[in-house]
């Protein structure tokens, strides 16, 4: 296990693509500004790292540039602080629990100023969803949605989720979630505040279901953009969440000029500095209040970092039968 004392720390590592370890890897010093953190859960994000575990992405995109192998994957870690560095602004102090954009790995090294507190209402199961809740809400916020609008939310998995969630908190009147695999993502959808909620593919059209002000896309999948631009109603919005492995596959139609549409990218890294903080701590406030509903059942299973491949291994067989996978460093 981790030597605290000798500056190690345990972390998945995918060494290749399709493969995965738990690995003892070196810690720095603590530096000014730093805090040591220990590890209590870490949430995998399953759309990204599986991407990057499998290195399904096309030469020369973003993924290309970013992601090489050994690759320490995980960008969701709520933990403990341990110990604080000198000049370290922010009141934190030895067991405060925090979030980071952090790897799954039993300790950290980090700077200050990216942590965040969590609050003592807030659990860490439910605070591991931080990162992931941002991007949905970069998605939400990019959609324009407002007060008795109505949204489009394609794909359920953890990003869907959180932007279902964000939709209605914010007073969307009609929050539909289309996911054509698993019926377990649209039960959470719909727990979390979904108005409608359908098993299908988009191409299939949308049967009995009025087009949309706004369609936020958050499978992954190159194909959904033109089927977006079909459902989505006359001069409204189309934000595509994140990136896919190979963003030459999406293609545009002429509805984006005939019908006067708007598309738009939405990423977490287009939230970043105190910005980030702020829209953490909403975060737990909407769940600490019960505003954003259903959280209790988003993690559907837990694993041991020693059982790292097992998760992935899951995540391979049928993505669509989880939600919220965590490593448990407790």
């Amino acid at each position: 296990m981790t030597k605290e004392r000798g500056h190690m720390a345990e972390a998945v590592v995918f060494p290749r693509p399709g493969k995965v370890e738990l690995c003892e890897v070196e810690l720095p010093g603590l530096d000014p500004g730093q805090l040591l953190v220990r590890t209590r859960v870490s949430l995998i994000s399953t759309g990204t790292e599986g991407i990057v575990y499998h290195g399904s992405f096309a030469p020369g995109t973003h993924w290309d540039r970013w992601f090489s192998y050994p690759h320490r994957p995980g960008y969701s870690l709520v933990g403990e602080v341990i110990d604080v560095g000198s000049d370290v602004t922010g009141d934190f102090g030895s067991g405060d629990r925090v979030v980071a954009l952090l790897g799954h790995a039993s300790h950290h090294v980090a700077d200050a100023s990216l942590c965040t507190r969590v609050p003592d209402d807030v659990s860490d199961e439910d605070a591991a969803w931080f990162a992931v809740a941002k991007v949905g809400f970069v998605g939400a916020e990019a959609s324009h949605a407002r007060l008795g609008s109505s949204a489009l939310v394609v794909g359920a998995g953890p990003i869907g989720q959180m932007a279902v969630r964000w939709l209605a908190s914010s007073g969307a009147a009609e929050v539909v979630v289309v996911h054509r695999s698993g019926r377990l993502r649209l039960d959470l959808a719909q727990a979390g505040g979904a108005t409608t909620v359908l098993q299908q593919d988009l191409a299939d059209g949308l049967s009995g279901i009025a087009a949309p002000d706004t369609i936020i896309d958050c499978t992954a999948d190159p194909n959904v953009l033109t089927h977006a631009l079909a459902a989505v109603a006359d001069h409204g919005r189309v934000v595509v969440v994140g990136d896919v492995g190979d963003p030459s596959q999406q293609r545009l139609s002429s509805d984006l000029i005939v019908r006067g549409l708007t598309v738009v990218g939405a990423h977490g890294r287009h939230l970043l500095g105190e910005r980030e903080h702020e829209v953490r701590r909403l975060f737990f406030g909407l769940v600490a209040s019960g505003r954003f509903a259903g959280m209790a059942t988003l993690v559907t299973h837990r694993f041991t970092p020693l059982d790292c491949a097992d998760a992935y291994a899951l995540l391979d067989a049928d993505r669509s039968a989880t939600m919220g996978v965590i490593f448990d460093w407790r």
